[in-house]
């Protein structure tokens, strides 16, 4: 039976809304957070009970969601940002390696580029027909490879990253940490933990929350090879000790990992979109929308487009994107007929939740014909 949560985000109603991978709609509820939050907040310190309160909810929802303990689970401003984190805690020796691949979001190569200064090698995995096969990087994998990171759905073809358990392996048998950027599919698609050291998420896209949170898992074995580079009065036990000029204990599992004042309203309006997802479970959104991303990139491919997203059903995610040199032009075209996509950086991508049905596909389809071929003439 197919998914029927259209109702309850207006925007969805407005339009055909297919844009999940760059912006998700907040879950219903999200706006009443915030207030919410307001009000505890006019409370002054004693409101503090309340935020702290929230805090302790959201992380342990988001816990349940990826299957693990609480203490296994923190809170960053942005996946950036534990990205970065994670670049800076670790302990780099010249000739140390990561494996990167060519279709990481910028996030996944920046930090570590700027490892290059130091020695680091990054090497680049080249996708497939669009798919990074974990064999390939498991190829590549060496004594010196100290780091993995890859993402689980990519968000330039929409390609699942299968294998991730024998990758996992092969990392952990030379010595290596896995890490996953699982921001395109949390809260979409199955993810698992399965021999993953540290993974990463933002929480305003599939996950329907609000910006200035990321959620980041950090295994006890990853944690104990983490140096947090970042470190404040949240970061330990007990910021007021008496020896606190001269030592200080870190808190134990991922919780070291963040330094300051939580962003509460942030995390009073996640604990909503948490419950709903929970609620509703991924295994559903993805079984029941399967249809409808499979419908949307039949449709592209019989329109002739330049398909960036695989054909194998394996590596299905929310996402179909194709390249075109008028991306923009495509982008805007189909935002004048009410429906709204990714369209840039030389690609068109269209991406496929809860909110939406088969009807949002033939929609895009059917204004996408005569688009494609204006911009063919």
């Amino acid at each position: 039976m197919e998914l029927s949560y259209k109702h309850l985000f207006p925007r969805a109603q407005e339009v055909t809304y297919l844009d999940t991978a760059a912006e998700g709609l907040p879950a219903p509820g999200c706006s009443e957070a915030f207030q919410q939050y307001c009000g505890d907040k006019r409370a002054g310190t004693p409101g503090r009970k309340a935020l702290f309160q929230a805090e302790a909810e959201a992380l342990e929802l988001a816990a349940r969601l990826l299957g693990t303990d609480r203490a296994n689970v923190a809170f960053l401003s942005s996946a950036s940002e534990a990205l970065y984190v994670l670049s800076s805690s670790l302990h780099w020796s010249s000739g140390d390696e990561v494996i990167i691949s060519d279709t990481e979001f910028p996030s996944n190569i920046f930090p570590w580029l700027r490892l290059r200064q130091y020695g680091i090698r990054v090497i680049v995995i080249p996708a497939d027909a669009g798919v990074v096969g974990w064999e390939r990087v498991a190829a590549q994998i060496s004594p010196r490879t100290r780091l993995v990171s890859l993402s689980l759905v990519s968000f330039k073809t929409g390609a699942y990253l299968t294998g991730l358990p024998a990758l996992a392996a092969e990392a952990r048998r030379a010595g290596a940490m896995l890490c996953v950027d699982a921001t395109q599919a949390l809260g979409r698609c199955p993810v698992s933990l399965e021999g993953v050291d540290y993974l990463i998420s933002s929480s305003f896209k599939w996950l329907m929350g609000p910006h200035g949170l990321a959620i980041v898992y950090v295994s006890p074995a990853g944690r104990e090879r983490l140096d947090p580079a970042s470190l404040g009065w949240y970061s330990v036990t007990n910021a007021f000790a008496d020896d606190r000029f001269e030592r200080y204990t870190l808190k134990p599992g991922a919780a070291c990992l963040s330094a300051g004042m939580p962003n509460f309203p942030s995390q009073y309006a996640l604990r909503e979109s948490l419950r709903m997802v929970l609620d509703v479970s991924v295994d559903r959104i993805f079984q029941e929308l399967g249809p409808v991303v499979g419908y949307l990139r039949l449709g592209f491919e019989r329109l002739g487009c330049d398909l960036l997203t695989p054909a194998d059903a394996e590596y299905a995610s929310g996402i179909v994107s194709f390249a075109h040199s008028s991306a923009d032009k495509i982008g805007a075209a189909l935002e004048r007929e009410g429906i709204i996509v990714w369209a840039g950086d030389g690609r068109v991508r269209a991406s496929v939740h809860l909110y939406n049905d088969m009807s949002d596909a033939e929609h895009c389809l059917a204004a996408l014909e005569p688009i494609l071929l204006s911009a063919r003439a």
